[in-house]
This record gives C-alpha cells, sequence and structure tokens, in this order.
C-alpha cells in the first residue's frame, strides 16, 4: 500500500499543476481581447468626417508629407465591415492617381417648369497602389451592424510617384 500512496500523491500535484497552468493560459488569452463598443446611436470619427487629401505631420524640421483616404464599412459581418472600408479608401487612392469622371448636368425650362438631371460616372482603371500605412482605425456595433473607419495614409513623394506612372501610362496608351 505504501508504493501506491507515494505514486499517487506526485500523480495528484502533476494534475493540479497541469490545471493551473490551463487556467493560467486562458485567462491570458481572455485578457489578450478587445471588446467592440456597441453604441446606442451612429456616430463617426472626427477624422473620417474632416478627411483630408493631405496634409504635413511631425514638428520642426522633421516635417512629412502625406496623402490620405479614408473609408468606412458597414456589414453584420464584422470581416465584411473590414473589407468594404478598406476596399473604399484604396479605391479613393485610386480615383485620384488614375480616375476618369464623366459627368454631365442638362436643365431643360419648359413653360416655366424646370426639370434637371445630373449624370456622373467613375472609371478607375487598374492602379499600381504599393504603399501606404494605416493611420487611424475605429470599429463600432449599432443595432446588429459592425461599422468600421480608416484613415490610410502615403507619404507624398509615393504618391506623387505612383501620380506619374498612371499619367505616363495614359499617354503611352
Amino acid at each position: 500500500q505504501l508504493p501506491l500512496s507515494i505514486g499517487y500523491i506526485p500523480v495528484k500535484k502533476t494534475l493540479i499543476k497541469f490545471g493551473l497552468i490551463a487556467a493560467a493560459i486562458s485567462l491570458t488569452a481572455c485578457s489578450s481581447m478587445t471588446e467592440i463598443a456597441e453604441r446606442e446611436n451612429y456616430a463617426e470619427p472626427k477624422w473620417y468626417a474632416d478627411c483630408a487629401e493631405s496634409g504635413v505631420e511631425g514638428m520642426f524640421w522633421w516635417k512629412e508629407e502625406f496623402a490620405y483616404a479614408c473609408g468606412g464599412g458597414q456589414s453584420r459581418f464584422f470581416q465584411a465591415s473590414e473589407e468594404q472600408m478598406y476596399a473604399i479608401a484604396m479605391n479613393h487612392f485610386a480615383k485620384r492617381l488614375n480616375g476618369k469622371i464623366n459627368s454631365e448636368t442638362v436643365i431643360d425650362i419648359k413653360n416655366d417648369t424646370k426639370n434637371t438631371s445630373t449624370m456622373i460616372s467613375y472609371k478607375v482603371d487598374d492602379t499600381a497602389i504599393r504603399e501606404h500605412v494605416a493611420h487611424e482605425r475605429a470599429k463600432f456595433k449599432y443595432k446588429g451592424e459592425y461599422y468600421t473607419f480608416v484613415k490610410l495614409k502615403m507619404n507624398k513623394d509615393v504618391f506623387d510617384k505612383l501620380l506619374q506612372e498612371a499619367k505616363s501610362t495614359k499617354v503611352a496608351q
């Protein structure tokens, strides 16, 4: 009986150690999670509402110029919302680099009655966007939908180089 009780004690201690380690790992995993805020009303970040196309960051002699593009996404699926957000922001860069706009407004006045129609279409050819940095992001849930916002920034020198490439490609065609 003595060997069984001696053998039993280490097994019990080992099980307790494994249990404590498993509990510590699960607590650590939970603490690394971020909860997505659920809002009672719709809102968007100020930087998104006032998204500039370009700007300067830094101080004194360490200033750097950037081009910006913002995008927002909305879906009941979080990943779909994020993909929309990035696609829209990248499309804003692409429109500025390589977009064509066709716009027409027709005003027809007959017998003091005015009818107006406006048609605007964008065409964006395949556009090389090789570099950008995600600057700011925001996300929340509202009425069962995920809302995500991003402000991408690209170094102005890179943006200007891509713009020149797009212009050269159009001239070559």
